[in-house]
């Protein structure tokens, strides 16, 4: 039914607003398409999009047909124009070459344009095209976008008429504002996109610099959407009430991507520290050289006869021993003993004077120090350095000016160092002053960690011990327990495994005694 003038304006303002607001670039195209229909009473209409690999294809964008119950068709583009110059006469190609409305009473009687597709396409449904509105989409600087074509337009007895000037001239206002909405869109989506790659290429850059991280910042963002994902899915528990909108999943994704971009400043000699004594390179090697001087001066004495042989064979086996002694303490494997830094410390106090006058030592201070770190390679101050990243990545963040569907990332990113005990760092928060999205990135930072098969270092650990690992800290009070439990139970795990992990590493965790889980049931 034709709408009467108040139903227009309605239909109008509606139309106007739903254009304005809709931030899906595919239903907006729908909308513009239906309300085009709706204030012409027409029976069909499609929407005709410049393909964006191939300047000279409309693709059919959107396909609609009341009386056929068509919504899509699968339909090859048409070329409006042949890399030759050459320009078919279809009604919608001339609309977009001529960039002017094209208005026909009767297609079957017209001979100016080229119908012979749309007679063809009458015979296999068995409908009839008449009268046809073929309207150019254009940009806000005047460039082509696209064509919309309504067919059969219809008056109060359901009667095919032409379009008339004045719903042509509604249409041409609609698709002018449609055109403008459709660019905003465009410039919001683009605009989008450029700061999602960005925050890709600045992560990658991350994971490129050194090969300690792997793919540390590729992987968390896929751990933290499928652990956010189970939250969402949750039916029971505490978060059977919790659903994150579409924005808020794009939120925590990015928030995940930048989680350790401070890390843009952490030096490469600390953070690929492989051995306790690596700066720019490992120093064991001086070491080895001075070890060799020793020996040499031990040498020199014996041949003053200021040594016995015996005594000379006894201490250069002690100097090999020594030596073979720092470099596998070096390495940084086992946690190291009291004896051991004992050891390190006699060493340390071993001095000569040579033939020149000059005093050396087999070790230096800062050497002995970095020897005597108790586990791993990193001392207290490098550790420090390390740690700083997330102080750099808080400051980072905090420096972007972020639109309002972001404005959560430096909080949901710079937390995930916190534990919920509030003995995390760098701000010591407890979890009810963190996010659940944060908590959640707690999670899945330390579980990339364990599990990364990718680390020069370490080999990736297996599913049962990384849980088991993960379900200690969440009984020392360091980790969101709920969290844990559904990360388990829904087995969010092994989605995140299936295409990240080895196949090596997937085994099935024994949740009868993992930890976490029990003190959870206890305490519920």
């Amino acid at each position: 039914m034709p709408l009467h003038n108040t139903q227009l304006v309605q239909q109008l303002a509606q139309l106007a607003l739903a254009l304005t607001a809709e931030k899906s670039h595919a239903r907006l195209l729908e909308k513009m398409i239906d309300g085009c229909m709706a204030i012409t009473n027409c029976d069909a209409g499609t929407l005709y999009t410049l393909d964006e690999h191939d300047p000279w294809l409309l693709n059919f964008t959107v396909v609609r047909n009341l009386t056929l119950g068509m919504n899509s068709i699968e339909l090859p583009g048409i070329q409006y124009r042949s890399p030759d110059g050459e320009s078919p006469k279809l009604v919608v190609a001339q609309t977009f070459l001529q960039q002017s409305t094209i208005n026909i009473p009767d297609a079957y009687h017209c001979q100016q344009y080229d119908f012979s597709g749309t007679i063809l396409f009458d015979r296999q449904f068995n409908y009839h095209s008449k009268s046809f509105l073929c309207v150019p989409l254009k940009d806000h600087e005047g460039e082509m976008m696209g064509v919309l074509q309504l067919i059969n337009a219809q008056n109060d007895e359901g009667e095919v008429i032409p379009f008339s000037t004045h719903r042509q001239l509604l249409v041409e206002s609609i698709s002018s504002m449609a055109a403008t909405a459709l660019t905003k869109r465009k410039l919001l989506d683009a605009q989008r996109d450029l700061l999602e790659a960005c925050t890709k290429m600045l992560a990658r850059a991350i994971d490129r610099k050194s090969p300690v991280t792997g793919k540390h910042c590729e992987n968390v963002p896929a751990i933290a959407t499928i652990l956010a994902q189970a939250v969402c899915e949750a039916s029971d528990g505490p978060f059977a009430d919790i659903q994150f909108s579409d924005e808020e999943f794009y939120e925590l994704k990015i928030a995940a991507w930048l989680h350790d971009c401070g890390k843009i400043a952490t030096p490469e000699h600390i953070i690929d520290k492989s051995t306790k004594l690596e700066s720019i390179n490992d120093r064991i090697t001086l070491i080895r050289s001075r070890m060799a001087q020793y020996k040499q001066h031990l040498l020199i004495l014996s041949l003053q006869n200021d040594l016995q042989q015996a005594v000379l064979n006894t201490r250069y086996q002690q100097v090999d021993d020594d030596l073979a002694f720092l470099e596998l303490i070096n390495k940084g494997g086992e946690f190291l003993s009291d004896e051991a830094i004992k050891r390190i410390e006699a060493i340390a106090k071993i001095k000569w004077t040579d033939h020149f006058g000059d005093s050396h030592q087999l070790l230096t201070a800062d050497e002995a120090e970095n020897l005597k770190i108790r586990r791993g390679t990193l001392n207290e101050q490098e550790r420090k350095v390390i740690q700083d990243h997330i102080v750099v990545t808080q400051e980072m963040l905090a420096a972007l000016p972020y639109p309002k569907p972001l404005a959560n990332v430096a909080e949901i990113a710079g937390n995930h160092h916190e534990c919920i005990n509030g003995k995390g760092y760098p701000n010591g928060l407890t979890g009810e002053q963190m996010s659940l999205r944060a908590r959640i990135m707690c999670i899945a930072d330390i579980f990339e960690a364990l599990t990364s098969p990718d680390r020069p270092y370490k080999k990736g650990m297996k599913l049962s011990q990384a849980l088991t690992i993960i379900g200690r800290m969440v009984e020392s009070g360091q980790l969101d327990p709920p969290l844990f439990r559904l990360f388990v139970e829904s087995r969010a795990y092994m989605r995140f495994a299936d295409s990240h992990m080895a196949d090596s590493q997937i085994d099935e965790p024994d949740l009868a005694t993992l930890p976490g889980l029990q003190s959870l049931t206890e305490a519920l």
